[in-house]
Order: C-alpha cells, then structure tokens, then sequence
C-alpha cells in the first residue's frame, strides 16, 4: 500500500524535508501558536516545483500528480515519474542525507533545481525553476500541520 507524502511537493519542501530524504516523518513538539508562526516564517521563502507524491512501500518516491501551470510541468514531469536524485544526490544514498537536507534547505524561489528521475526503464534529468509556494497550498500545508496539532492536543487531554 502507497501513504501519501506531502507535497504539492513538492515539492519540494520546506515541510516535508524528512519524508522527501526516506526519514520519519518531522513530529513538531512546539505550541501550536509557536509552530504556526516558525511554519509561516519558514515557508514564506521557500521554493515549490508542484508535484504531489506517494511513497511506495519499498520507499521509492512516485509522481501521483503534477500541478498544472507548475514549475514541474514545464520542466517535464509526469505521472508515474520515479524520484531518483536531486542535485545528483540520490535519495536511496544513506551517506547523502545531509547533503540533501542541505540541497533542500537551498531551494528559494528563482532557483533551479535538478531531479533524475525514472522513467520506462531509464533516467532522465529534468531542471525546474522554483516558484513561490502558491497561497492556497501554503494554506494547505499549514492548515494539514495545524489538525495534527489539534489532534496531538485531543489525545493527550484523553
């Protein structure tokens, strides 16, 4: 069974670092206020290519879905698309985990940013230039964290 990661991943993100890396998922342990203003600030200059993932079972990073008018789907993207590298960094290289972390960290709106991907049986580079993460995924994202907050509160009141 595939769980959905993130994204409009995609990007990329800001949010989804650990997931994106094959890591656990980031549990945040602040406040909720203290988390939505770090989240809000965090995200504010962060980079978005616009594709939603699903991470198979075997932790391979698949292309679910590429967002229209999306960085990604000018750079070529498609659904179905296997996540392999970003910047030459492959993901499944347990010793590129902080290159990667750090490679993420980078990614601003105006940047270009380089995945290999798979596709039908053979590799594929394709180079995006990020955007700025649009309003309504933004929201989405923040508004996602801030539910497993209310539940993390409901639970521990129980």
């Amino acid at each position: 069974m595939k769980r959905r990661v993130a994204l409009a991943v995609a990007a990329v993100l800001a949010i989804a670092p650990a997931a994106m890396a094959g890591g656990d998922h980031y549990k945040c342990t602040k406040a909720t206020q203290a988390c939505l203003d770090m989240m809000a600030h965090d995200m504010k200059n962060s980079g978005w290519v616009g594709i939603e993932l699903d991470k198979s079972e075997d932790g391979k990073m698949l292309v679910k879905k590429v967002v229209s008018g999306s960085p990604a789907e000018s750079a070529g993207f498609k659904e179905g698309d296997v996540l392999v590298a970003l910047q030459g960094l492959k993901f499944a290289d347990e010793s590129n985990k902080e290159a990667l972390k750090a490679a993420k960290k980078a990614m601003a709106p105006g940047k270009e940013i380089t995945y290999t991907v798979l596709r039908a049986g053979a590799e594929k580079k394709l180079t995006a230039t990020l955007a700025p993460v649009p309003q309504e995924v933004l929201a989405q994202w923040i508004g996602n964290h801030m539910l497993a907050h209310a539940d993390n509160t409901a639970i521990a009141r129980n």
